[in-house]
């Protein structure tokens, strides 16, 4: 009976040992950069949150991360605390529900965003997009959406990219019309 105590004991020293290494971190994001598809902070692969605030000691934004990839919840914040985006990701790409918000907290553009395009956005479903605060959203099936770079140009798809990249893009339809531009 020792024995196996101490067998349990040992195993599970050993796990905790293992999983130390693995701790959730909350890592302000000017401590992280992105290389190679990765967030790297202190020479490891960020497994946590990445976090900003804004001046004025508000979060700016939190993004889960694992194994230095973005996987799971993302939340950005308005200056005043209210939330503005919220989007998932899996193994860094963007991927599932995205919803972002005007400041009054109605719906500015949502959407689920599926597989990649082949180079060229990320595809998208069941797309509402509203053409101001207190209008009614408008109804895409499909759509494609494409990351936006400070002069306009397409950028690669989302797990290709930092998360200070993915503020600026554009959904087309099929036929290459832009039906919403951030």
């Amino acid at each position: 009976m020792k024995l196996v105590l101490n067998k349990l004991i040992l195993t599970c020293l050993i796990v905790c040992c293992i999983s130390a290494d693995k701790v959730a971190e909350k890592i302000l994001i000017s401590e992280v950069h992105f290389s190679g598809g990765l967030y790297i902070h202190k020479e490891k692969p960020v497994t946590g949150e990445i976090i900003d605030y804004y001046e004025n000691n508000i979060l700016k934004f939190t993004y889960a991360a694992l194994d230095g990839r973005l996987h799971g919840k993302a939340t950005e914040f308005f200056e005043d605390g209210d939330v503005k985006s919220i989007r998932n990701y899996k193994v860094n790409k963007l991927f599932g529900d995205f919803t972002e918000f005007y400041a009054n907290g109605e719906v500015k553009v949502q959407f689920e965003v599926g597989l990649n395009a082949y180079g060229q956005g990320e595809k998208l479903t069941n797309i509402k997009i509203s053409k101001g605060p207190g209008k009614k959203l408008k109804s895409y099936e499909e759509g494609t959406l494409i990351f936006l770079d400070a002069n306009q140009n397409a950028l690669q798809t989302s797990e290709q990219i930092s998360i200070l990249k993915q503020s600026k893009f554009r959904i087309v339809d099929d036929k290459g019309s832009v039906i919403y531009e951030q």
